[in-house]
């Protein structure tokens, strides 16, 4: 199919305006000079050579790597329980929590902040990084919810009624038919959550306390000098959520993939 012009040039132009920032970016990364401007003094691993060395950088992009580790594997267990509920419980109550779970992806990071700020000052919490989890956890959950509620109402249940008919218990049934149907989406969706989690900043700033993550760095950083380091710092956050959300992808297209179309499991049998 041939595409007019004018609309190639449109596309062509919106792709420039979104990644040309990114693209310089990441070039400056790689700048062997002290000045951000053309032409590039050389090609030089300087940069990431000196964060790599700066206590702070490394500080800040453990908690990051911490908390969205625990986001991911939080995300998957809640969102896995709340699908089997929203998706094998039939009710107006179970309907009105599937609206109700996705509202946070509707509301602004800031206002998710700030209501967080304000619940964890009531109950006199201290802020850490415990709490920086539970608010990614709030704002990341949802995703999770949708990607394996689709996947869970794709799972034929015939193949678990086969299981239960042929002796296996309900946990058995969960553990040998339904989870291995069900996990290339929850580790899509886990990946997702990783990648969320691991750059989200404004729920961060809110609950972080005196703990500093890798977003949070950069714009600390950037308040005192702007040198080529904050671009390797940009590059290593820009790398650590796309591998993540290549993974997700992969994972995601595999399930379905892998799905078998609904009543596949009976209609052999009664042919």
């Amino acid at each position: 199919m041939r595409f007019p012009r004018p609309l190639v040039l449109v596309v062509g132009a919106l792709i420039a305006f979104l990644y040309a920032p990114v693209a310089v970016a990441v070039v400056f990364a790689f700048n062997s000079g002290s000045t951000l401007s053309v032409p590039l003094q050389g090609l030089s691993l300087r940069w990431f050579r000196a964060v790599l060395a700066d206590p702070g950088f490394r500080d800040a992009l453990t908690n990051s790597l911490l908390v969205a580790v625990v986001t991911a594997g939080g995300t998957a267990l809640i969102g896995t329980a709340s699908a089997f509920v929203i998706v094998r419980r039939r009710s107006r109550p179970v309907a009105a929590l599937e609206g109700f779970s996705r509202l946070p992806v509707m509301l602004p990071p800031l206002l998710i902040g700030a209501s967080l700020l304000t619940t964890i000052a009531a109950s006199g919490v201290a802020l850490s990084l415990m709490t920086v989890t539970v608010g990614h956890l709030v704002y990341v959950i949802p995703y999770v919810v949708v990607v394996v509620v689709a996947r869970l109402r794709s799972v034929d249940l015939e193949l678990e009624q086969a299981a239960r008919d042929l002796g296996a218990g309900p946990l058995e049934t969960f553990r040998r038919v339904t989870l291995p149907l069900l996990t290339p989406a929850v580790l899509g969706a886990a990946m997702l959550a990783f990648a969320f989690s691991f750059d989200e900043i404004l729920i961060t700033t809110f609950t972080s306390g005196l703990d500093s993550t890798l977003p949070m760095f950069i714009v600390s950083k950037m308040r005192r000098t702007i040198d080529p380091s904050i671009n390797a710092v940009a590059t290593v956050l820009l790398l650590v959520p796309w591998i993540a959300l290549a993974l997700a992808l992969v994972t995601t297209r595999r399930s379905i993939a892998r799905a078998p179309a609904p009543g596949s499991a009976g209609g052999g049998e009664s042919a």
